[in-house]
């Protein structure tokens, strides 16, 4: 029961209506001289503290900065090197068919050589090359608009 005649005498010496910006001013004022009776407790060796822990984290900060630097480069580098694989494997692959082709030219070649000095080979060159006939033969040419 005592603390609710301390609260009632309280009330009744403070039964007034409070400003909020005053009551905000106050509090703002507080801080502020908070903060000043902060930084004079301060001494030399706090300052010193301070000034190691700023000087680590920039050691920190550059240190990160080194490493995303140094990854990054790695990664343009990583990045070149497969679009230069990637180039090479398509070149390869161009290669590899065109290598086909050529090899299917050679058989087909080869085989041409072959039957070049056939009678009959030579009979067909002569008649669809040359147009030549034998003696006896009538030659038919369709037009060409048919």
């Amino acid at each position: 029961m005592a603390r609710r005649k301390r609260r009632s005498r309280q009330f009744k010496e403070t039964s007034r209506v409070i400003d909020m910006d005053e009551a905000r001013r106050k509090r703002q004022a507080k801080r502020e001289e908070a903060k000043l009776e902060k930084q004079r407790e301060r001494t030399a060796s706090d300052e010193r503290k301070l000034k190691r822990k700023r000087a680590l984290r920039k050691k920190q900060s550059r240190r990160r900065m080194i490493v995303f630097v140094v990854i990054a480069a790695l990664l343009v580098a990583l990045a070149f090197s497969v679009t230069s694989i990637i180039k090479l494997k398509k070149e390869q692959h161009n290669v590899r068919d065109k290598q086909e082709q050529l090899l299917d030219e050679k058989q087909q070649l080869e085989q041409d050589l072959d039957n070049i000095n056939d009678p009959q080979s030579i009979e067909d060159q002569a008649r669809e090359k040359l147009k030549l006939i034998k003696p006896g033969e009538t030659i038919y040419i369709p037009d060409e608009d048919q």
